[in-house]
Formats: C-alpha cells, sequence, structure tokens
C-alpha cells in the first residue's frame, strides 16, 4: 500500500500549482467573483495547456488520463475558490458521458472541438419540482419522429449560458412507466436552439461560473442528439455521479486548505491580549482538529480517485467523500470566519467567499442528506 503519489502525478500536481498561481491566483479570484465576471483568461490558458483532454481518449485528440489525475487537477485549480476548478471540471465531467455512452458520429463530432475549447457542455438535472429526487423530471420530450419537442424548466444549471454551450439535460420520455426513473432520457441542447430560454440566477455562490434557470418552449432537438438508449437516461446520470461526486469533493480539500492556512496565518500575526490569538488553546485546537479532519477527507477522496481508476464501483465509497468534503470544508470556513472576527466580512480576507462557497457543497451536486441515506442504503440499512 503506497499513500504517495507517483513521479508523474508529482510533476503534474507541482505543474498545476505554479499554473494556478499564475492563472488563477488570489487576486484574480477575488476579482471574477466581485465582478461576476467569467475568468475567460483562465479557461484561454487551460485550453493552451490541453486540460480539457485530459480524460478524453488518445484516439480522439485527449490525454487519456484517469480519475486520480483528474482528482489532482480538481484540488490544485480550486484553491482559491471551486469556481475556478468548475470551468473545467463542469464541462470535463459532461464530455465522458459522450465517451461513455454516446455514438461514434457524437464522439466524432463532439470531442475533437471540446478538446481544442470551441465546444463547451453542462447539465441540467434539478428542475423546481425535482431536486433531491432526481427520478421526478418532468421536463417532457415529446418524440416526433425525426425529432423530440420539448417543454417544460431546468433550474440551477451552471454554466448553461455560456457561449457555444451544450446541455446535457434529463428529460421525461416516458411519463406513464414505473418505476418513473424507466422513462428518462439525456438528450445534447444547444443552448441557442429556437425555444431554449437560458437566464442566469442571482446567486451568492459562482457569481464567476453562473448558474442559470432553463425555460424550454416547444424546442425541437434532433434524435441524433439522444446519449445513450431512449428511456435509458438513468443509466446515463448514474455512472456520471461518481464522477461529478468526485469533482464536488476534490476542489473542497483544495479550498478548505486554503482557507484553513489562511485562519493558522491570521492567528498566528493576529495579537490580542499581549499575544498572538494562535497561542489561545480555543483557537489553536479547533484550527488542529479542523486539520486532522481534512487529512482524513483527503484521503476518502483519493480513495475514490483511485477506485474510479480502476472500474471499481464506489457508489459508497464517493458518496463518504462528497459528504465530509462539504461538511468539513463548512467547518473550516466557519471556523475561519471566528478566527478573522469581522475582517472576515470583508472581500480582501477571501474568507467570505470561502464561507460562501462551503455552504453550497452541504447542498449542490446531492445534499448532506442524501449522501448519509445513499451511505445508509450502501450498508443495507
Amino acid at each position: 500500500m503506497d499513500f504517495g503519489f507517483t513521479q508523474e502525478q508529482e510533476m503534474w500536481r507541482t505543474m498545476l500549482q505554479d499554473f494556478t498561481e499564475k492563472e488563477a491566483g488570489r487576486e484574480y479570484t477575488r476579482d471574477c467573483d466581485l465582478e461576476k465576471r467569467f475568468p475567460q483568461e483562465l479557461w484561454d490558458a487551460g485550453v493552451k495547456q490541453g486540460f480539457l483532454g485530459l480524460l478524453i481518449p488518445e484516439e480522439y485528440g485527449g490525454m487519456g488520463s484517469d480519475a486520480i489525475m483528474y482528482a489532482i487537477f480538481m484540488e490544485c485549480l480550486a484553491k482559491y475558490s471551486y469556481e475556478m476548478a468548475s470551468v473545467f471540471s463542469v464541462p470535463m465531467f459532461c464530455a465522458m458521458n459522450i465517451v461513455e455512452h454516446g455514438t461514434d458520429q457524437q464522439k466524432e463530432r463532439y470531442l475533437p472541438p471540446f478538446i481544442k475549447g470551441e465546444q463547451r457542455f453542462s447539465i441540467a438535472i434539478t428542475e423546481p419540482e425535482a431536486g433531491s429526487d432526481a427520478s421526478a423530471v418532468a421536463c417532457m420530450a415529446e418524440d416526433k419522429g425525426d425529432h423530440f419537442l420539448l417543454n417544460g424548466q431546468k433550474q440551477f444549471s451552471t454554466a448553461a449560458h455560456l457561449p457555444g454551450n451544450i446541455i446535457m439535460m434529463a428529460v421525461r420520455t416516458d411519463k406513464d412507466v414505473v418505476p418513473a426513473r424507466n422513462g428518462i432520457s439525456v438528450l445534447l441542447v444547444p443552448n441557442d436552439a429556437p425555444g431554449i430560454e437560458v437566464k442566469r440566477l442571482p446567486l451568492i455562490v459562482r457569481r464567476a461560473v453562473g448558474t442559470c434557470s432553463i425555460f424550454c418552449g416547444d424546442a425541437k432537438i434532433p434524435k441524433e442528439n439522444l446519449i445513450g438508449e431512449l428511456n435509458g437516461g438513468w443509466r446515463v446520470l448514474i455512472g456520471h455521479l461518481e464522477l461529478e461526486r468526485l469533482a464536488g469533493s476534490a476542489p473542497n480539500v483544495g479550498e478548505a486548505q486554503c482557507c484553513l492556512d489562511d485562519a493558522v496565518e491570521y492567528a498566528k500575526t493576529r495579537v490580542q491580549f499581549g499575544r498572538p490569538i494562535g497561542k489561545q488553546q480555543g483557537i489553536s485546537h479547533m484550527l488542529a482538529d479542523l486539520q486532522a479532519q481534512l487529512d482524513a477527507v483527503r484521503l476518502l477522496v483519493y480513495r475514490s480517485a483511485w477506485m474510479i481508476t480502476q472500474k471499481i464501483p464506489c457508489r459508497r465509497e464517493v458518496s463518504m467523500a462528497k459528504l465530509l468534503a462539504g461538511e468539513v470544508f463548512y467547518a473550516i470556513a466557519t471556523a475561519a470566519m471566528q478566527t478573522f472576527g469581522g475582517y472576515a466580512f470583508l472581500p480582501e480576507s477571501d474568507v467570505e467567499r470561502h464561507w460562501r462557497m462551503a455552504k453550497l457543497f452541504t447542498i449542490g451536486g446531492g445534499t448532506s442528506q442524501i449522501q448519509r441515506l445513499i451511505i445508509a442504503r450502501e450498508m443495507g440499512l
């Protein structure tokens, strides 16, 4: 058993740490958040490095790498904010649905331009009445022979508004089947297709990349845009969730470590009652406990990445990683707020941004309660 990175993985990690400081540094990340501005410069730099092809097979121009390298990528890029990692992670795990479930024609059509940064992808599962219960999607795709007629609404779709984006949308193609999950399909829906309206939501999180509502009104989507089998969308979504939850846990480790490091540094230099506040047991023990918890989460994350790489089903393990990554990140951000005191509420401290982002991950991508439910079921309860 080896808990260290290989030489190749360590070189990849070192390169990504340097790239992050140069292209997604502290001030740049802060400015994108405050200005609600998409980090296009980061996207362009990442495309130039070939990052979008990390998981794509070599035959389509990608690197053909694995989930461990992907986790390293996510942890490093998210140092100052998950948003910087999500610039790439959202389209990357969406593209893997085409790799795993797409036809040869779809792979040839979409993957090469994606790697070049000419094509983006996003995911749309959630609806106003279908959140944690993803099988309750009601956005209807009616079979009209050579196309589907799409009507309904999607909610909280990250980056759906960006130019050149295709939305991987979970839709209802059979409204009568029981169980309901057997009537779901996945369609590739261009965000500029007639009948599709995308509106950015004014959230307190994901202010740089953006999250959207999607309205579908008699949108005609060609049959060739079906991913996987008709009414077989649940299999696509379930397979997708392992990689998505890895993408929702590895970045938390990276950003949480940065947040904790900032709190430690502040505790060393902030003097009250004649000595640094870090010398107060109430502060030092709190931060020490959180570092121990974060190290444990990091091990859970990389265990999940290893299992995905080995093609070992890891629904329980990746749910554990997602659960604790979000919960521990939020605990760290809350402790950092307490350590910084009033200064934590200033954007210049970066702590309030970490706090906002941390709360997102006890809800987004599968709530903490849903992760516990999955783990319990995997335990036979």
